[in-house]
């Protein structure tokens, strides 16, 4: 029995047999949310050529219209679309090189609805004004309580770099001083075991690889780290969620019978002399689960 089938029979005892894989998908379909992000910042390590260094997985599902990230027309934003939204003028993460900023966006998974506003608008919106993260939740007070659950976290890198992240399920705006920080769908206070245990596997990876003469070898380890289907359990907080729990708890996420899992790998390197890397790893459509074609494109920018 794959896990979580026999919780599920529990609870839905009314029916005689195990439920199918594809029906335990479509039931669990608003805990099923998942995407990851790492950053470490290099600020305060003298021995390190890089002042930010952005992993990020995007999960969703596989026939989810979505654009290969790109440089938008109209403003200066490297980004990808998410077509699916509401407006189809969204994304999950948007960097604007000329403003110094970068946004990702993570889905908090409870009691979503289906009239709510898109939440992908917030990451283009924030990193194409010209306001701080904390003016900028100012001026979207109202929006955000028509939108379903999020997490915004936030880069603006100027001399130094400032990280804060914001929930609409708190309404809490926190500054970040870590090092090495991991969030993933949950409160950024209470993360995931997976966003626990590649948060240090990642401060091993840019402790080794500092240099840009290593960059090579740096994409290489931060891209394995995102392929990474290890289980990271036990997780009270994925258990308590859904019983796919295992299925989810590995960096890199794949269920097949759902056509749901890691689709965009990105990774953002900016030097201390600030040289801008950034790196989108993405699924083509349409998704042959058992041979993805995956296409790397790259922007590089002086700033």
């Amino acid at each position: 029995m794959i896990p979580g089938m026999q919780y599920l029979s529990s609870i839905f005892g009314r029916w005689s047999r195990p439920l199918s894989r594809r029906l335990q998908c479509q039931l669990l379909t608003p805990c099923a949310k998942m995407c990851i992000l790492f950053s470490y910042c290099g600020d305060n390590d003298a021995e390190s050529d890089y002042q930010l260094i952005v992993a990020e997985n995007r999960d969703e599902y596989y026939d989810r219209s979505a654009l290969n990230m790109s440089l938008w027309n109209d403003s200066n934003v490297v980004a990808g679309r998410d077509l699916g939204a509401p407006d189809g003028d969204g994304t999950w993460l948007a960097i604007s090189p000329q403003r110094r900023k970068l946004g990702v966006l993570l889905n908090v998974p409870y009691n979503d609805r289906a009239d709510a506003k898109s939440r992908g608008r917030l990451v283009t919106d924030y990193v194409q004004c010209d306001l701080s993260i904390e003016e900028y939740i100012k001026t979207k007070e109202d929006y955000v309580k028509e939108t379903n659950q999020f997490v915004l976290v936030t880069y603006e890198f100027g001399n130094n770099t400032k990280v804060n992240t914001y929930t609409n399920s708190t309404n809490q705006l926190q500054t970040w001083e870590n090092t090495c920080l991991g969030f993933s769908n949950s409160l950024p206070e209470k993360p995931l075991t997976k966003a626990v245990t590649g948060r240090r596997a990642l401060y091993d990876i840019c402790s080794r690889l500092n240099k840009v003469a290593q960059k090579q070898q740096l994409v290489e380890e931060l891209l394995t780290l995102l392929k990474s289907k290890e289980p990271h359990l036990p997780d009270q907080e994925l258990q308590n969620r859904t019983p796919m729990y295992q299925q989810l708890s590995s960096i890199f996420v794949t269920i097949p019978e759902g056509r749901y899992g890691t689709r965009t790998h990105t990774i953002v390197l900016l030097t201390k002399t600030g040289h801008l890397d950034i790196i989108e790893v993405s699924m083509q459509n349409p998704v042959d689960v058992e041979k993805p074609n995956w296409k790397r494109t790259e922007f590089q920018f002086d700033l």
